[in-house]
């Protein structure tokens, strides 16, 4: 049996459409947040800055008295820290020195940082002539409001969020539950690494390939080791894992061969939502919705198609779980260095490689093309989409390319 292919793009949309965002929440320290997506909206209860500060080293003036004022010569009164407490009153023609962060009382509303300035003797400094009010002083709530919403609900808590989490005193966070994952590879010709294999078989890479791509934060990830091509065995681990795994993973029982029985078993047992793709490398992979709602991913067992349509497709996948308006992975356009005839109705990935001419940056593929060269995903940086209308590629064509980072 042949399936209809489905594009990227609409196999992106079934995925976001028949995924359940019911996850518990639970908390963490703010210690232990990294990676982990919020489950409620944080609001500061504080301003940062508390109060005016400044935004340099150098002499803080209230303007208003300076104002018809043509003496530039100004008496230093004091000094302000940053940390310290100014309630002094200040005249006429005073400043006080301050430093960068420096706390201001409302009065003095100007800095003049310390290159615009003439010191006179240890006691005097003569002002520039030309002065903006306000100038160089960071406002009370200039960076967050008190009652502002500033990290929303099922955000990524990334160092830069963490940061801003400590700056507000917010050391307990509520968050979505980690998403435990089984991971399973299906085929007689599979082997563990560290066993002695017989010419027939290989060694399962996916696995740990999958695993590895699941060590972060918001992830429990489980070797669930390696089914063999059996249909009941098969289908009563499927039964097993659905009941103890909020997602089910598996490379290999993806296309339609007579022993390929996964597909089959989801239709029995849940929904196939898709079971083909209209791309290169990973035709056969497949989604499907078992009967308590718990998704599973099936990817082809050709390691460079998995990993191609985990990256794609599996981050997307987790971060609909957590309820994100989960977009398609972000690129950027570069140069080919390539020429290239491509077969029309499809879209490709090649694996590519960016180098750097003459000042200018392009993207070279991988020399051969095969599912299985797993070694061209060690060469390249990234991912060369070739849309489905394209067939030629020339060089200097621009071509999105999407560099394995942003799969992270």
């Amino acid at each position: 049996m042949i399936y209809n292919m489905i594009t990227t793009e609409k196999a992106f949309n079934l995925i976001k459409k028949n995924i359940n965002k019911n996850l518990k929440i639970s908390k963490v320290t703010l210690k232990n947040s990294l990676g982990r997506f919020l489950a409620e909206d944080i609001k500061s209860n504080i301003n940062i800055p508390p109060q005016n500060n400044s935004a340099v080293d150098g002499f803080a003036i209230n303007y208003s008295q300076k104002k018809n004022n043509s003496n530039l010569n100004y008496k230093i009164i004091s000094e302000i820290n940053a940390g310290d407490v100014f309630k002094k009153k200040i005249e006429k023609n005073q400043c006080v020195k301050v430093s960068t962060g420096s706390h201001l009382p409302y009065y003095l509303d100007t800095v003049i940082m310390l290159e615009d300035i003439k010191y006179i003797n240890n006691n005097f400094i003569e002002l520039p002539k030309i002065l903006s009010t306000k100038k160089n002083v960071r406002k009370k709530g200039e960076d967050i409001k008190k009652g502002k919403i500033i990290i929303a609900k099922k955000s990524i808590l990334r160092s830069q969020e963490i940061g801003l989490l400590a700056s507000i005193n917010k050391l307990e966070i509520k968050v979505f539950k980690k998403i435990k994952v089984a991971i399973i590879s299906n085929g007689n010709e599979l082997v563990n690494p560290g066993i002695n294999k017989k010419n027939n078989q290989i060694y399962d890479s996916n696995r740990f390939m999958l695993m590895s791509l699941l060590k972060i934060p918001c992830i429990n990830v489980t070797d669930c080791g390696i089914l063999k091509d059996d249909y009941d065995k098969i289908k009563e681990k499927i039964l097993k894992l659905k009941n103890k795994y909020d997602l089910i993973v598996m490379s290999g029982g993806a296309s339609v061969g007579h022993k390929d029985y996964v597909v089959k078993i989801i239709k029995k047992i849940g929904k196939l939502v898709f079971s083909s793709l209209a791309i290169k490398p990973g035709r056969p992979m497949s989604f499907g919705i078992l009967d308590n709602e718990v998704p599973i991913l099936i990817l082809p067992g050709n390691p460079v198609a998995s990993f191609v349509t985990f990256n794609l497709f599996g981050n997307f996948l987790i971060n609909c779980m957590h309820g994100l308006i989960s977009k398609q992975p972000n690129f950027f356009l570069v140069k080919s260095n390539f020429n290239m005839i491509k077969k029309l109705g499809r879209e490709e990935f090649l694996r590519g490689k960016l180098i750097r001419k003459n000042n200018e940056l392009f993207v070279i593929k991988y020399s051969t093309e095969g599912a299985g060269i797993l070694s061209s995903v060690v060469w390249s940086d990234g991912l060369i989409k070739l849309n489905s209308d394209v067939n030629k590629i020339k060089i200097n064509d621009y071509l999105q390319f999407y560099p394995y980072d942003i799969f992270k």
